[in-house]
């Protein structure tokens, strides 16, 4: 797999973070990048990984549906996520 990183987390990507809630974006979102990286699968920079709130945002490709739908259920399983908002793309569909 090759891609784009980006790794912003949450409104921490969009400048210096200085809110408590800023904060609290980038930890989750960092906690959630740490589980994805626990599964070969789900490593490296083709997965990028936000939060907004309680909202954890994935974006990028996966080799299949499977992977796709693993890495979802991975990042709702993190304490602290309320939805998964998953944005991958398959990489080869099949």
């Amino acid at each position: 797999m090759s891609g784009t990183v980006l790794a912003l987390p949450g409104c921490a990507g969009w400048g210096t973070c200085t809110t408590q809630a800023c904060e609290d974006d980038a930890r989750l979102a960092a906690q959630v990048r740490r589980q994805l990286d626990r599964y070969p699968a789900l490593r490296g920079p083709d997965i990028s990984v936000t939060a907004e709130g309680s909202v954890v945002y994935l974006h990028g490709l996966v080799d299949t549906g499977l992977e796709r739908s693993m890495a979802e259920s991975v990042a709702a399983a993190v304490p602290g996520v309320t939805r998964v908002a998953n944005m991958l793309g398959v990489n080869n569909p099949r």
